[in-house]
């Protein structure tokens, strides 16, 4: 019976397995295949019944581990966009300065106008920047197949991850008071960041915690949340797109509930 085994890291080990090992059985049911992560190394061990069969999951298992390598977060219009707002504050900044140079050469009028060009520039900046960021939740999370119990948060800025977090918890908010959602949050765990940028799962925890939700960190950078159905009416709708909502005044029941709720403790 043909055999081989693939050396991976321990990080990897979960992209392989996926959530309740998902992937590797969905890997094992196209090829015909059988996994098994071996703690040694750790490895993935793979056996089949013919060559193909073993070539065909390896394949599988190492597109696994190059993505996880090099990893695309924003997907293709979503590093358009990003590229576009990177190019718009680029030529904001330079119209500052030459802004700056033309009124130290006492040329007031030509400066005002270059100020204006690059408020402009600014603000379409900030248009992509959103635009950007929209497609990139998409791609991360939609286009996956993944539905509203799950949020993967890499390729989005700091700002933008938070005011989505927010919408996206709102809504699980809004089912039947009784009812509780497990909602999986990626903010990732930092090893693609910038020095000083793995703020993110950081900002997840603590937001979490202001809620008073239980929450269980699966592994560095996953989060499972049960959020609470608290039957608030509509806050929100889909179609919005990932805004912060903007909540009606609660009634004294519903504060009680959200209340309540707070008492909830924090798992480790």
């Amino acid at each position: 019976m043909p055999e081989i085994c693939i050396s991976i890291t321990k990080v990897q080990v979960g992209h392989v397995l996926g959530k309740g090992a998902c992937t590797l059985r969905a890997i094992q049911d196209r090829t015909g295949a059988k996994l098994e992560i071996l703690d040694e190394g750790p490895q993935v061990k793979i056996t089949a019944d013919d060559a193909a069969q073993v070539a065909a999951a390896r394949a599988e298992v190492q597109k696994i581990v190059a993505q996880q390598e090099n990893p695309d977060y924003e997907g293709p219009e979503g590093a358009l966009l990003r590229k576009e707002a990177n190019n718009l504050g680029h030529k904001r900044s330079t119209l500052f300065d030459e802004a700056t140079k033309r009124r130290e050469a006492g040329d007031h009028e030509s400066a005002n106008k270059l100020v204006a060009l690059a408020k402009q520039a600014g603000e379409d900046m900030q248009a992509c920047h959103r635009k950007a960021a929209a497609a990139i939740a998409r791609y991360n999370n939609e286009e996956k197949g993944k539905g509203e119990d799950f949020f993967d948060m890499h390729g989005l800025r700091l700002e933008e991850a938070m005011e989505m977090l927010k919408a996206r918890m709102a809504r699980l908010e809004e089912k039947p008071e009784g009812t509780m959602t497990e909602f999986e949050l990626i903010p990732g765990a930092g090893h693609h960041s910038a020095p000083g940028a793995q703020k993110l799962k950081g900002a997840t925890l603590e937001y979490v915690a202001s809620k008073g939700y239980a929450y269980e960190e699966v592994n560095a950078g996953t989060l499972l949340v049960k959020v609470p159905g608290l039957g608030e009416g509509v806050l929100s709708k889909p179609e919005d797109g990932d805004k912060a909502p903007v909540k009606p005044k609660q009634s004294d029941k519903a504060a009680a509930r959200k209340s309540a709720s707070k008492s909830c403790c924090v798992c480790m």
